[in-house]
């Protein structure tokens, strides 16, 4: 038994050496930005697209795109955004033009921004704006932050994979419902592809002594989250992107670690929820940074960011939902405890390696 425990750990160690290919940075959105002001016929296109999603101007594949690249790929570059971002007004489809490219920054993010024109035969009122781009032969976790300005009437929304297509009103007076339910879904993805936010939540889980413990741990990680979320969204804190990211992989390691200690003891700590809020103050500000990345539209700001959170509430509870059961009824078999003993190991492992390649 002794020797099949110890065979359990050390392969749960080396899959988790095998498999540290996960992604350093996990609250990483690939976000574009596009801003149309529409100005009689003409609605003025302005897209920005991070390097890193424009392989095909990429010469040397090394993700950065140098004013060389971008002055050999320029056609190709005219080309694609022709073939994947359209404008229409009514049932015309407006002219396109390319304008310029200039190498650009937004915030931290490299990339691209190009000049764009779109013309209509009549002046513009009702639009139609079809995105397509980087989401099917790139990157399907791409998004692009959309602002239209039509005179005082301005419209924020974005583009994600599930929606491709934006039709604006002049009036101004379209719901948020659909806005809202763009960024409670965003909530949901980012979540479900956070690896380090859910090792953190998987590891704690794995000790869970039944549903009461569950409840208390999951409340408190929600509750402090929230809290750090609203304020670093608000910018009522500020706080360095890169000491979280490392503070969240350190956060992973440490409980993986204390799970060593609390299964040799066979004994869960009783005010464990206390440790899961301390840290759960910490990834709250790696959700804001994340969002930050994307943007939050200014007409429904606060409601925007409150549909973020529901999003990672709910993406949350979903994980719960279905990996709790299966925890609860093992827990008791003889397997469990070296199981626990070397998924725990791979945790530690995976926040150490992160922690360490985020501070370099």
């Amino acid at each position: 038994m002794i020797l099949l425990r110890k065979m359990i750990i050390w392969l749960s160690i080396m899959v988790g050496w095998c498999s540290i290919q996960l992604p350093a940075e996990a609250h990483q959105l690939n976000k574009g930005y596009s801003q149309i002001t529409i100005e009689g016929r003409q609605a003025v296109y302005e897209l920005f697209l991070p390097e890193e999603e424009l392989p095909f101007i990429d010469a040397n594949e090394d993700k950065h795109v140098t004013a060389e690249e971008l002055a050999t790929g320029r056609d190709r570059l005219a080309d694609y955004v022709r073939q994947h971002v359209e404008l229409k007004r009514d049932d015309e489809t407006l002219a396109y033009r390319f304008v310029s490219a200039k190498l650009s920054d937004q915030g931290e993010n490299p990339g691209i921004t190009m000049h764009l024109e779109y013309t209509s035969r009549l002046a513009i009122g009702d639009l139609t704006v079809r995105y397509t781009a980087i989401f099917d032969d790139i990157d399907q976790n791409h998004v692009n932050f959309l602002t239209i300005v039509n005179g005082d009437d301005v419209v924020d929304t974005l583009f994600e994979t599930g929606t491709r297509m934006h039709q604006y009103k002049s009036s101004g007076n379209g719901s948020a419902l659909p806005t809202l339910l763009q960024y409670a879904w965003l909530g949901i993805k980012h979540i479900w592809t956070g690896y380090d936010h859910l090792l953190f939540l998987l590891s704690l889980l794995i000790l869970a002594a039944g549903w009461r413990d569950v409840l208390r741990i999951v409340t408190a990680f929600t509750a402090a989250h929230s809290v750090t979320l609203l304020l670093t969204a608000t910018e009522a804190i500020r706080v360095n992107s890169r000491l979280v990211e490392i503070a969240i992989a350190l956060s992973i390691a440490y409980v993986a670690a204390e799970n060593w200690f609390i299964r040799r003891k066979a004994n869960t700590p009783r005010y464990r929820w206390l440790l899961t809020f301390a840290f759960g103050l910490v990834h709250g500000m790696g959700f804001a940074g994340a969002l930050q990345e994307t943007g939050l539209p200014s007409r429904y700001f606060i409601g925007s960011l409150l549909s973020f959170n529901v999003g990672i509430e709910l993406g949350q509870l979903a994980i719960v939902a279905v990996i709790l059961p299966f925890l609860l009824r093992s827990r008791l078999q003889k397997w469990y405890s070296p199981f626990v003993l070397g998924l725990s190991a791979v945790i530690f492992v995976f926040g150490v390696a992160w922690a360490i390649e985020r501070a370099y």
